[in-house]
């Protein structure tokens, strides 16, 4: 019998991330004052680093999921990936 029912894979990847986040303002004293915030202009991720994946199964978007946790330091993936 096929199995008909909806199924998705979601993957989680946990990791760290250098990054530059970059806001314009209308005046230098603003810009200077951490508690302000400006527009937002652009924000650029430098470096990436993973941590650990997770895969998990749903079906039919009910809550019973089907895990599927590696580490990466178990796969080899302990380098910087882009």
């Amino acid at each position: 019998m096929i199995d008909k029912t909806a199924k998705n894979v979601v993957r989680y990847r946990h990791g760290n991330a250098n990054f530059t986040y970059i806001e314009k303002f209308d005046d230098a004293e603003k810009a200077a004052n951490p508690s302000n915030e400006g527009e937002l202009v652009e924000v650029k991720v430098n470096e990436i680093k993973w941590d650990f994946t997770k895969v998990k199964e749903e079906n039919n978007g009910s809550g019973s999921t089907k895990d599927q946790g590696e580490s990466a330091k178990s796969k080899g993936l302990t380098e910087k990936e882009k």
